[in-house]
């Protein structure tokens, strides 16, 4: 533009504004998209099963979904069921499909194979119902 001469300062200012602008964008964006990882992520669903009080086995088609950092390696592990024990290495999210059979209510836990230590952990219920017998009645026996 064509300023007259003490005003080309605005145009200087203008991009000046316009560059700090763009930065803070950058920058706060930046730290809105940054997670924390200080810990691994674990994602169980779904995390009860509901059956009848004479039922006694639930099965659990779950979906898991966890991540390793900031560890090399994790193991999954599902309490009183040894032979889903499985140990991970891969980066990035790990998702796993399991069937499960049980009678009680059973733990799953992301172990550190070099420490032992349990790093996450998800509790999978089982919630029992006893379905009523007897239909209450809305209405009077008679009509007009």
């Amino acid at each position: 533009m064509n300023y007259p001469k003490g005003f080309k300062i605005f145009d200087k200012i203008k991009k000046s504004i316009y560059h700090i602008t763009v930065l803070c964008s950058v920058f706060f964006s930046m730290y809105a998209l940054a997670k924390p990882v200080d810990k691994p992520y674990l994602e169980i669903s779904p995390t009860v099963c509901v059956t009848e009080s004479e039922q006694k086995i639930c099965q659990f088609n779950i979906k898991i979904n966890f991540t390793l950092a900031p560890f090399k390696e994790l193991c999954l592990e599902i309490t009183n069921l040894p032979q889903y024990t499985q140990c991970y290495t891969k980066k990035g999210v790990i998702k796993e499909h399991l069937k499960l059979q049980t009678s009680h209510s059973i733990k799953i836990q992301l172990i550190d194979p070099l420490t032992n230590k349990v790093v996450k952990e998800q509790e999978l219920s089982i919630a029992r119902y006893k379905a009523s017998d007897y239909r209450i009645k809305r209405r009077f026996g008679w009509s007009l």
